[in-house]
């Protein structure tokens, strides 16, 4: 069975084909390149270059699609609340009397 590279010591041909590969030499003539006589048309392509945006907006709308509606109330909320942290409460202690070895488990009845 062939090794076919990896960790191993050494590599040889195989080893070295596989870092050439990387050089700039290789690679180099694939970057791409523009045609410097179309760089003179007006492409409409962002240059990169920060625009002002002085004139082309109203500082005044901003925000202006927010739908504004009321909250809900406030003591359907609370209720919740207080359910949740009940329930959550008493799946600690739940959790806290199985886990401790030196607490006699509870019977039910």
């Amino acid at each position: 069975m062939a090794h076919l590279g990896g960790g191993g010591v050494g590599g040889g041909a195989e080893a070295h084909a596989r870092f050439k590969q990387y050089e700039y030499g290789a690679n180099s003539n694939l970057v791409l390149t523009t045609d410097s006589r179309h760089r003179d048309r007006d492409t409409h392509e962002p240059t990169g270059e920060p625009e002002s945006l002085y004139g082309k907006i109203d500082p005044k709308s901003f925000g202006d699609r927010v739908s504004k509606s009321k909250p809900p109330p406030a003591e359907l909320d609370d209720e919740k609340l207080k359910k949740k942290s009940k329930t959550k409460k008493k799946e600690r202690e739940q959790a806290l009397v199985s886990s401790d070895p030196t607490t006699p488990a509870k019977q039910s009845n």
